[in-house]
């Protein structure tokens, strides 16, 4: 999301990182990035204007393609193709979930629309299609079919790129660049840079975009081009470039200019949210951590500041921030960053490579990994052991999630359900009589005992601290797939994989809340009568207390 608009996390609904970009378009007056953020529109000098995102219409967040018949912007995104007239407004067009679209050229409006909708009716079902041309279509399982027939290839790497010759077709992959003739005969073209590739069609004809950021003309035996183009390009056009992790660039006479806004949230899917000294810290699933500074901007920490970019869990004891990974323990003392792993420094007595969470509890922070809990001495620097413990023989191999308040620390696991250390002894909680389901994904738990645990596919179940209420299905739960949890006075607000829900533990009802940046909700952070979420489009701010009228239903 531009800056201006992040003078204050409080006032704003949506913030976004537009920094990967898949397809450019001049539109409207402005140049419009498609950005898996959204669609940022920049003036033909560059400057950013605004980000359009689902609170103005957009389906989703995450855009795949645009294709403009002059007084209509067609936009492919993962929740559905709309269309934009020049003043921004949103149109529904079909519900299908293409990475790409055919190419305009001359069309009217109407009749690109009818060539849309008879695409729509013959293809089939079930593929992700990342390619079209007038007979052939490709997908990102790297198939491409000749429409109307029932020949078909397989090809390395998602089909990026088709162009129909006389008697067969060029494709792109993002692995290579190949032709097919009419016997339906596959032949490598020439040399291609390293990849993953992209391709482009300029008025110099098609070019193959590599990783690093060199350019080949198709069929080229090397580089041609006299300069090379932002490295990790996906699309050129005109003066314009998108790229896979920096945002856009246009070309000016001293080189390539980023006008992407820099100081953005680290990553659009998010997993875990907490709050540092004040700050926001958000950990994403492979773009690392960051937290906003009082200026609003993002600052953002990855390898090799953290052991690795998947952030599982968060916490903060006032002084040290832990960030739970794939790979061990990052930890910031207030200064410097320090890693911390199985295998390799590890003081705190680590197990297991992946540290599932990190949660502060009566007697210190506990960091939990797949054999057992390390308790440390909270603002410790180094950290200091307060003791190490394994957990039961024989429980489970497949540990999932942890968390821990009070006295309590809770374990969830994909095939044994729940395991709780209260201080004294472990205890478990199994499928039938306490749970929905023993494959546990979520877990919220707080220092009065109560719990809340999110199964793969089985909704979810409540522990009040004495009892358990299952909750399998509800008509105000968007679907039985739950991804993150977080307890609140009263209930329990739950993410899932269509959306998000409030469950009342008093009436036992559950209450769907409004739309939020992706139906995808992976973590859920509350702060009073609002709660922010992390889903996989990016960060959202809504309000999750029901009204009284509401809540007496």
């Amino acid at each position: 999301m531009m800056l201006s608009a992040l003078t204050a996390l409080a006032l704003a609904a949506t913030v976004t990182n537009t920094e990967t970009v898949h397809d450019l378009e001049p539109f409207g007056g402005h140049v419009v990035a498609c950005t898996e953020g959204g669609l940022e529109l920049f003036t033909a000098a560059g400057r950013p204007v605004r980000v359009l995102t689902v609170e103005d219409g957009l389906p989703g967040h995450f855009c795949r393609a645009l294709e403009s018949t002059g007084d209509r912007l067609f936009v492919a995104t993962d929740e559905g193709l709309v269309s934009l007239d020049t003043g921004f407004r949103v149109t529904p067009v079909l519900d299908v979930r293409w990475q790409a679209l055919p190419a305009a050229e001359d069309a009217s409006t109407p009749d690109y629309v009818s060539r849309l909708e008879s695409l729509a009716a013959v293809l089939s079902p079930g593929a992700t299609y990342t390619a079209f041309s007038p007979r052939f279509a490709g997908t990102a399982e790297g198939r491409l079919f000749e429409l109307g027939t029932q020949r078909a290839w397989a090809l390395p790497g998602p089909v990026r790129f088709l162009s129909d010759t006389k008697d067969g077709v060029d494709v792109g992959t993002s692995e290579g660049a190949f032709t097919i003739d009419g016997r339906g005969r596959l032949a490598a073209v020439g040399t291609v840079p390293t990849g993953p590739l992209s391709f482009s069609v300029t008025e110099h004809g098609v070019r193959i975009v590599g990783s690093n950021g060199d350019v080949r003309a198709w069929g080229a035996p090397r580089s041609d081009e006299p300069a090379s183009v932002p490295s990790g390009a996906t699309v050129l056009t005109g003066d314009w470039a998108g790229t896979r992790a920096s945002g856009a660039f246009i070309r000016e006479a001293k080189g390539w200019r980023r006008v992407t806004p820099t100081g953005q949230l680290c990553g659009n899917h998010i997993t875990a949210l907490a709050r540092h000294k004040g700050r926001l810290v958000v950990g994403t699933f492979d773009r690392g951590a960051c937290w906003q500074r009082d200026d609003s901007r993002w600052q953002t920490f990855r390898t090799p500041a953290l052991p690795s970019n998947q952030v599982l869990g968060l916490t903060s004891d006032g002084q040290n921030l832990y960030v739970a990974t794939t790979y061990g323990l990052g930890l910031h003392d207030g200064k410097t960053w320090t890693q911390l792993a199985y295998g390799g420094r590890n003081p705190v007595a680590l197990g297991k490579l992946s540290v599932l969470g990190a949660s502060r509890i009566q007697d210190g922070v506990a960091l939990v990994d797949g054999r057992g809990l390390s308790v440390v001495t909270p603002g410790s620097s180094p950290l200091s052991l307060v003791r190490r413990l394994p957990l039961p023989e024989g429980w489970s191999e497949h540990p999932s999630v942890a968390e821990g308040s009070g006295r309590f620390v809770w374990m969830g696991s994909e095939d044994r359900g729940l395991l709780r250390w209260d201080g004294e002894r472990w205890q478990r909680f199994h499928d039938g009589r306490d749970l929905t389901d023993n494959w546990v994904t979520a877990l919220s738990t707080d220092a009065e005992g109560r719990a809340i645990a999110g199964t793969c596919q089985d909704g979810f179940s409540y522990f009040d601290g004495a009892r358990w209420t299952r909750v399998p299905t509800a008509p105000g739960l968007p679907s039985p797939a739950i991804v993150a949890a977080a307890l609140v006075p009263g209930g329990a607000l739950v993410g899932t994989l269509l959306g998000a829900s409030y469950f009342d533990a008093g009436t036992g009802a559950v209450h769907a809340l409004p739309r939020l940046a992706d139906p995808r909700v992976y973590a859920v952070l509350p702060e009073g009568d609002t709660a922010l979420f992390g889903t996989e489009g990016g960060l959202s701010r809504a309000t999750w207390k029901p009204s009284a009228a509401v809540s007496r239903r």
